[in-house]
């Protein structure tokens, strides 16, 4: 009697670690606990970038920094094209300058940039603001004479993704041998800053610290 009582214990310490590990990986399979399954990040950004929900027949990018900013993705199309078009436009009014500085509303040059391009959605040739959180811009020369130019900017993806993922608080924004795009008009002529990271030579400034953009 007492060895079949030894037995029968054996018997149950084998056999209940068993059962206790099958309930937990069915617990595991069911709602997904386990310490090792995957978590549902963006890719190599770390979720910076925006991500696409269908509501509906309604389909819109989050921004992921505030799930409740959002944009319609029918808007794409449109941007893209303007985009394009511009790029191309400015490879014919571009010419070089000395150093050109920025000064920004903090925040709001954040924002914009999250909104031109989708929250990282999107890869577009060129963005640009249109002034409203851009205090002002001006460019100066090789002698150290300085003009004010216009508060409008183009950029290019690298910097905006550069900013967008890393959140950045920008308050100035300037860069030494870039361009500018120049237009006529009968009655002025316009400078726009056009920063472009990928330019050979260019060298971009955010907040006084020169920055390598790839």
């Amino acid at each position: 009697m007492k060895k079949l009582f030894l037995v029968s214990m054996l018997c149950l310490t084998f056999t209940i670690p068993a059962k206790a590990d099958f309930w937990k990986k069915l617990k595991n399979a069911v709602i997904g606990t386990d310490a090792t399954s995957s978590s549902n990040s963006s890719g190599k950004t770390g979720g910076t970038r925006g991500y696409l929900v269908t509501d509906g027949n309604y389909k819109k990018i989050v921004n992921p920094f505030d799930k409740n900013d959002y944009k319609n993705e029918d808007d794409i199309y449109g941007a893209e094209r303007n985009s394009i078009y511009t790029h191309r436009d400015l490879q014919g009014i571009s010419e070089k300058v000395n150093y050109v500085e920025c000064r920004m509303k903090p925040g709001g040059f954040l924002y914009e940039i999250g909104s031109e391009t989708f929250y990282g959605y999107v890869k577009f040739p060129v963005y640009w603001t249109h002034g409203s959180n851009i205090l002002g811009c001006f460019e100066r020369d090789k002698s150290g004479k300085e003009q004010e130019i216009q508060r409008d900017i183009y950029f290019d993806h690298n910097l905006a993704m550069y900013i967008w993922d890393n959140q950045l608080t920008v308050q100035t924004l300037a860069m030494k041998n870039g361009k500018v795009a120049k237009t006529q008009s009968p009655f002025y002529d316009s400078k726009y800053p056009y920063f472009d990271s990928q330019n050979p030579g260019t060298e971009i400034f955010i907040n006084g610290q020169k920055v390598n953009i790839k």
